[in-house]
């Protein structure tokens, strides 16, 4: 339903300048938010929410909406109401091993490694699939946490008193990096 909320939005064009999905029963912020590049006002308040969606999941994507007023309370995920998981083993796969294994060595700029990966080009659409870890700054290739950092709105963004944070999706390649984290950082858990 939220989709083809969104998509009625969308046929207003890029122009479209307030979206309001207030109790919409939503549980993540829709995807579609980042193709409306004139949106001014987002209301998403009273909602499921516990998810950001991967399109507007850094501070710069949120900023890049250039939104004047947002709206979330009522959320779980804007009440910073955490769901624990629980922690498993590291156990990575032999592509993972060697997929972080090679980006770390094209990181170090490793002469060896830049003309292998010259002459394979299925490594390099594996390791062009690569994501950076936010807390030790290594690359890796699945998704090992999903988190969301809480993180300080644009200060031009007109909203609520008692919104002092908004989230940002963040991924971190391994356990010992998310027992690393800061206190605004939480783990995402499928409940």
């Amino acid at each position: 339903m939220t989709e083809r909320l969104l998509v009625r939005a969308l046929k207003g064009g890029k122009d479209t300048k307030i979206v309001t999905l207030n109790g919409k029963e939503i549980t993540k912020m829709p995807s579609a938010l980042s193709k409306l590049p004139g949106l001014k006002t987002l209301d998403l308040q009273n909602n499921q929410i516990r998810k950001v969606c991967p399109e507007i999941s850094t501070l710069t994507q949120f900023q890049n909406l250039k939104l004047r007023e947002f709206y979330c309370e009522g959320n779980p995920l804007f009440l910073k109401k955490p769901v624990n998981a629980i922690q498993q083993e590291d156990a990575w796969s032999l592509q993972e091993i060697t997929s972080r294994f090679i980006m770390n060595e094209l990181e170090g700029k490793s002469p060896f490694i830049m003309q292998a990966i010259q002459r394979h080009p299925q490594v390099r659409n594996i390791i062009s699939q690569r994501r950076k870890c936010a807390i030790c700054g290594k690359y890796f290739l699945t998704i090992w946490l999903e988190c969301v950092e809480f993180v300080p709105p644009p200060k031009n963004w007109k909203i609520s008193r008692n919104l002092k944070l908004v989230p940002l999706r963040i991924l971190i390649c391994s356990y010992k990096c998310f027992n690393k984290r800061g206190p605004n950082l939480f783990g995402i858990a499928q409940v």
